[in-house]
């Protein structure tokens, strides 16, 4: 398999143009030389491949094209590997002189394998040691997946960051062998009859998209976690897979506040408290009774019957009784609603019947 085949068979979480440029360095992989890349260094940490130290704090560069493995692709695109990253932050972990870790990071994001391995190696740090990523220019998808498990973000004034969600692309050279006089014979076991998924059939289509969403929805989760958000707050507010820039990411708490790599790393060296990060505000649950909850639930078709409509001595309900009930239980659903739609989990078609029972009860 040549660098090309390689590329084009992995799933990526990375954010699109930078995709396309690395699919075309791989598609000229006999055109491309290396190039030595100079920049500043600081001391070398101990035991760490490429990660540095200074007053303190141990920087691991994650930068370039994201890959699992270090390989060619790693060396012609001047990218960072998770296995690399890996190694680095033990070796941060287990130094003693090291007080906390910052992760600079600058990428559009890479191979979704290996990433969500990392992003919880990170987030496994904390409480043990300070760890804070900086982005100043861009933190895209699988790049933006392992900020999220740090302690916070601080980013740029022009920083992008998101572009949550995985794409996979899978060449079909069918046509082009066909041109050439190639013929191809498959054939694969009866008892797995999945193992190979045609993008050419609907089915085939429908089995791949479900790959593909399985493994964002595991993406959207670990953001969810790693900033203490729900799902919903992602998938809603978190750019639907394009970037937000500086303070719009900000606003929609992908990030923390504004910075440079310099303040951030002579934050570090203070030991300077880290700043609670606020969680997403939630409607307030209201106050309810359990027959309020049965009636809710009998008029969204989730209960056989609604129970009597309880009143405050041994009486026939009167016309004020049944509309304060009403008034109760339409209260109860609108704080159902908003429940449902923040947590993780939600079922929404209870949310829609739900819904449907507010607005029954309104009408009556």
């Amino acid at each position: 398999m040549n660098i090309l085949d390689a590329a084009l068979a992995a799933a990526w979480a990375m954010e699109e143009g930078a995709l396309t440029g690395l699919l075309e360095v791989a598609a000229r992989e006999h055109q491309v030389t290396p190039e030595a890349l100079s920049a500043y260094r600081a001391e070398a940490l101990k035991r760490a491949e490429r990660a540095t130290f200074r007053d303190g704090v141990a920087i691991l560069n994650v930068e370039g094209p994201l890959f699992k493995r270090a390989n060619l692709m790693t060396e012609l695109c001047g990218a960072t590997s998770y296995d690399v990253l890996m190694r680095d932050l033990q070796a941060a972990i287990d130094d003693g002189d090291v007080r906390s870790i910052l992760l600079n990071v600058d990428s559009p994001g890479g191979e979704a394998s290996g990433v969500g391995e990392f992003a919880a190696a990170v987030r496994a740090v904390r409480g043990k040691k300070p760890v804070v990523a900086y982005a100043g220019d861009l933190a895209a998808s699988a790049a933006y997946w392992i900020a999220s498990a740090a302690d916070r973000i601080v980013i740029g004034q022009g920083a992008a960051l998101g572009s949550i969600g995985v794409r996979a692309s899978l060449p079909d050279a069918r046509e082009r062998d066909a041109r050439s006089g190639v013929r191809r014979h498959e054939f694969v076991s009866s008892q797995s009859p999945f193992k190979v998924s045609d993008p050419a059939t609907e089915e085939g289509k429908a089995r791949i998209q479900r790959r593909v969403d399985a493994l964002a929805q595991v993406f959207v989760v670990a953001v969810a976690e790693n900033r203490s958000t729900t799902v919903a707050h992602v998938l809603s507010t978190f750019g639907k897979g394009d970037v937000l820039i500086g303070q719009a990411a900000i606003d929609a708490g992908m990030a923390d506040g504004f910075g440079t790599f310099e303040s951030v790393l002579a934050s570090l060296a203070r030991g300077e408290q880290l700043a609670a990060r606020p969680a997403v505000r939630k409607a307030a649950p209201r106050a309810a009774t359990p027959d309020a909850a049965a009636f809710i639930l009998a008029a969204s078709g989730l209960m056989p019957s609604p129970p009597p409509v309880p009143t405050p001595a041994s009486r026939p309900a009167t016309p004020t009784d049944v509309a304060a009930f009403i008034i109760e239980s339409a209260r109860l659903a609108d704080s159902l609603i908003a429940d449902a739609a923040g947590t993780d989990g939600g079922d929404e078609a209870a949310v829609k019947a739900i819904l449907a029972a507010y607005r029954h009860t309104e009408r009556s």
